[in-house]
């Protein structure tokens, strides 16, 4: 049994642990998406309704027919019979002369007992599936290098933020033994549990490939055989991968990804490398051009996934390619990890807290000078 000390050890706990921000965003975040979620199917009706006393009963009772929905049919036997109980009482209580109002007393508690054993029957579910979730969330971050490999004759600088618990971009440097840097970047379909699991099965066959043939073609085929098989061609990989020499050349194929820019010493994106390609995991008999090119002394590769640019800010309003364009050009002779932290802390005062609705992934390889 709990005692009271533990009660107050809890208290304790969440006050010091929730902040303004997280209780407001209950509200300004959660709410208000949990809302467009429950009401979706009356969305039409309820945007139409110019009167707005009349819109927000109607809210109400979307809201309500949509919690009844998606529960279980025996807890949505629960749920109504306790909404019953509970209009019931509320108008006994209106309309009764008795003060003591014992069957409005016991109705009221009846109603609490019931949707007290709903919400704990659902947090329960919660719990199982959140468990699942950060078990699947720490797969994940063990599959994206937390500390990058040091690369003679080029800086490295990485980025990663997930929209969900779990995520489905990844990015991944390899040194190769005869001196080369081999490089993944990529972005899985969806989001989430499914998004995280084709990522995963991406990354694990990136990683045997390269013992076998390093080669472009060679680890796309591989990659798109094994999404075909895994998720047939409901599952796709949108990928870039890159072979840097010592000396600056490199090789690159694209499949459905964001094309890489191409910076100079002064900061100026001088080419965008790529063209339109199916994703991996779509078609199997697919092909990829091999892109070739080099990078001079100081000059970088930035890599990025299209969550990047399709941030929107609170007012809707897209990133872009242009201001992404805007803001490297302000790192002129930069090195590759100071753009990186200019590029995330531009998208993060873009966003200005508004809800990340995608993963967003940044890369930056540059030539060294000295």
């Amino acid at each position: 049994m709990a005692k009271l000390s533990d009660w107050f050890n809890l208290a304790d706990d969440t006050l010091r642990t929730v902040r303004t921000r997280e209780i407001s965003n209950l509200y300004t975040v959660e709410w208000q998406e949990a809302q467009r979620m429950l009401t979706s199917d009356h969305r039409d009706a309820l945007e139409g309704e110019p009167k707005k006393a009349k819109r927000v009963l109607w809210t109400i009772n979307a809201v309500m027919f949509g919690m009844a929905k998606r529960l279980a049919p025996q807890r949505r036997l629960i749920f109504v019979i306790a909404q019953i109980v509970f209009l019931w009482s509320f108008f006994s209580m209106l309309t009764s002369d008795d003060p003591l109002a014992i069957a409005n007393v016991l109705g009221i508690f009846g109603t609490f007992v019931l949707m007290t054993l709903l919400l704990g029957l659902e947090l329960i579910d919660k719990l199982k599936i959140r468990n699942e979730l950060e078990l699947a969330r720490d797969l994940q971050a063990s599959l994206i290098p937390k500390k990058l490999p040091r690369v003679p004759g080029y800086e490295l600088g990485a980025f990663n933020r997930i929209a969900n618990t779990v995520g489905g971009d990844i990015y991944d440097f390899v040194p190769l033994k005869d001196g080369r840097l081999a490089v993944l970047f990529g972005d899985a379909s969806g989001h989430g549990m499914a998004a995280g699991l084709v990522m995963a099965v991406a990354q694990a066959a990136f990683r045997t490939q390269l013992d076998i043939d390093p080669s472009p073609l060679a680890i796309f085929s591989s990659l798109n055989r094994m999404l075909l098989r895994v998720g047939g061609n409901r599952s796709f990989f949108s990928a870039c991968y890159v072979v840097l020499t010592p000396g600056g050349a490199f090789e690159l194929v694209l499949a459905g990804h964001p094309e890489i820019l191409k910076v100079d010493v002064a900061g100026h994106v001088v080419s965008r490398i790529g063209r339109g390609a199916y994703p991996l995991g779509i078609k199997e008999q697919a092909s990829w051009e091999i892109l070739e090119g080099s990078l001079g002394l100081g000059e970088a590769l930035v890599l990025h996934s299209d969550g990047l640019t399709e941030s929107r800010n609170p007012e809707g309003k897209e990133l872009g390619d242009s201001y992404l364009e805007t803001v490297i050009s302000w790192q002129a002779g930069a090195k590759a990890s100071e753009m990186l932290e200019e590029i995330v802390a531009e998208w993060t005062s873009f966003c200005a807290g508004a809800p990340v609705e995608d993963d967003v992934t940044v890369a930056v390889i540059r030539r060294r000078i000295d």
